[in-house]
């Protein structure tokens, strides 16, 4: 997805910043049903039992498909410019835990075709809501914070992702896209929408996604 700040849904920038992300599904996946089961409210004495319906995140890639690759900039100086641009976003979630996942995020718009590297904190909870926060990976600064839904379309679980950014002229980016995954073997791996690179060639410019630490 789009998401502003230098240098990619969804699911960052350069002299923008930019955007975020169908795939098959896969066997470990949850039911496509919306459901709280398994997140409780443990009483007092009571073990705290964590939630895993979204563990199947961890290690997978989240792309924009060729129907999301459109985006809308507003310009920072004209303020009746509205002007479509196109880009690709890919999410590789690296870590879950108890509904939180974090990963790497790369970004590639029209206008500048240099990647832009974040890192993602994505909160689901057992309905299916998504919250992010997109950091900068050289600074740490917050350079957007995307909102989504598990989506099931065509016995497919998407992530329907919205934004709206800054982006570094003082205008903004508007993006949303139905991200999907993409899997090793999948014709979207070896040749992105818009991009027109395999998912290892287009997250190698960026380092990793980081481990979420600290659990109990």
């Amino acid at each position: 997805m789009i998401s502003p700040k230098i240098g990619v849904l969804t699911f960052a920038t350069a002299a923008l910043l930019a955007l975020s992300g169908c795939a098959t599904s896969g066997d470990q996946e949850p039911s496509p049903t919306p459901s709280a089961s398994g997140s409780g409210f443990a009483q007092p004495g009571q073990p705290v039992v964590k939630y895993d319906k979204w563990d199947w995140f961890k290690d997978t890639y989240w792309i924009v498909p060729q129907d999301g690759i459109d985006s809308v900039l507003h310009s920072g100086t004209d303020p009746s410019s509205f002007t479509v641009t196109r880009g690709q976003t890919v999410f590789h979630i690296t870590d879950y835990y108890n509904g939180y996942w974090s990963g790497s995020v790369v970004v590639k718009l029209t206008a500048v075709q240099v990647p832009a590297c974040q890192y993602v904190l994505g909160q689901t909870t057992p309905e299916g809501n998504v919250y992010m926060t997109m950091y900068d990976a050289k600074t740490g600064a917050v350079v957007n914070d995307p909102i989504g839904e598990m989506v099931q379309v065509d016995d497919q679980w998407t992530m329907v992702n919205t934004m709206t950014g800054p982006t570094d002229k003082g205008g903004t980016l508007s993006h949303w896209a139905y991200m999907v995954q993409s899997r090793e073997g999948d014709p979207t791996f070896s040749s992105l929408p818009f991009a027109e690179q395999s998912i290892p060639d287009f997250m190698s410019a960026c380092p990793p996604g980081p481990q979420i630490k600290g659990r109990p």
